[in-house]
């Protein structure tokens, strides 16, 4: 079962737990995507960019411990321009949507074609490199509902720019830079020999108020390049990815959160999306076909509607337009 651990844990050269610095989350999230990627029909490079972003999106929604949170990540991005033609290139990134509840879901923007995973393995120094098939060129949004039943505001959102096209890398940035929380996130996805998701998992480690964001830096040299993927080439537990990070130094669990992958659309969603092109659009495609196909971006499901039942739906927006 996929779960993620919430712990507190003293600065490095401190032996004693009492005197916390740093707040450490780490999750195992191999059971939500391996059945995401399954959803989407996806493995190989792409299997890792969603894996990354997925694990990303468990670690950061439950920093709150509050079940009604929802974290939604945007990423757009711009891929170099290929060939003598110039240009803006092709449209990159992912969208992201969890909750604090420990379930999530997501998609990439764009499927990355046939790159060949072998050789792109082969190229690799180090950790693989993800910014040439998501772009590193764009924006990253983050927008965080902390009580969506609340009768006031309790969003917030921030905007940074792509610093890296690396899914942790770039979210890193963002916990620095737009919500000003010294932070390292590092997430991995390790693939079997036919490109499908074998193991996942990820760290956040934090500094809490009073610490120096300096305490992270012999952190970020363990967990750095391919340390946390040779880790994961066995099963693990949390537990096991934080004493990597913390070196087996002392450290107090303070919660634990169960993660899965879930996702809310169903027929009445499907139907509120077909009714945003307008009742005359909607009677115009039930004239075109029998059956209308609406497929759920995030976790691949498609929805049928009937031609009468396109007829229907157009009825009742005209009415509510009168």
């Amino acid at each position: 079962m996929d779960v993620l651990l919430r712990a507190i844990a003293a600065a490095p050269d401190s032996a004693s737990p009492e005197q916390a610095a740093m707040r450490a989350l780490a999750a195992v999230t191999t059971d939500l995507v391996q059945e995401s990627c399954r959803r989407h029909g996806i493995r190989g490079l792409e299997a890792i960019a969603l894996g990354r972003a997925l694990t990303a999106g468990c670690l950061l929604t439950t920093l709150t411990k509050s079940p009604v949170e929802r974290l939604r990540v945007d990423a757009r991005s711009v891929l170099d321009s290929r060939g003598p033609g110039g240009g803006e290139g092709e449209a990159g990134g992912f969208l992201l949507d969890a909750h604090g509840d420990g379930t999530v879901r997501g998609c990439l923007r764009r499927g990355f074609g046939d790159t060949p995973l072998r050789a792109t393995l082969e190229r690799a120094s180090g950790r693989l490199p993800l910014s040439p098939f998501l772009g590193r060129r764009g924006v990253l949004t983050v927008t965080r509902d902390f009580d969506m039943s609340a009768g006031t505001d309790s969003r917030y959102q921030g905007t940074v720019e792509l610093v890296a096209g690396e899914v942790d890398v770039d979210l890193e940035h963002y916990l620095n830079a737009s919500e000003q929380v010294p932070s390292l996130l590092r997430c991995e996805v390790l693939l079997d020999a036919n490109g499908d998701v074998l193991r996942a998992g990820g760290l956040l480690v934090q500094t809490l108020p009073g610490s120096d964001g300096e305490v992270l830096a012999p952190l970020r040299q363990r967990v750095g390049g391919e340390a946390l993927a040779s880790l994961l080439m066995l099963p693990r537990e949390p537990a096991d990815l934080l004493r990597l990070a913390l070196a087996d130094g002392p450290f107090e669990v303070v919660g634990e959160t169960p993660l899965a992958f879930r996702c809310n659309c169903g027929p009445a969603v499907a139907r509120d999306i077909v009714a945003m092109l307008g009742a005359d659009d909607v009677e115009a495609l039930a004239g075109e076909r029998e059956i209308t196909e609406v497929r759920c971006s995030y976790c691949g499901e498609r929805y049928h509607v009937t031609a009468a039942e396109l007829r229907e739906l157009a009825a009742e927006l005209r009415l509510k337009r009168s």
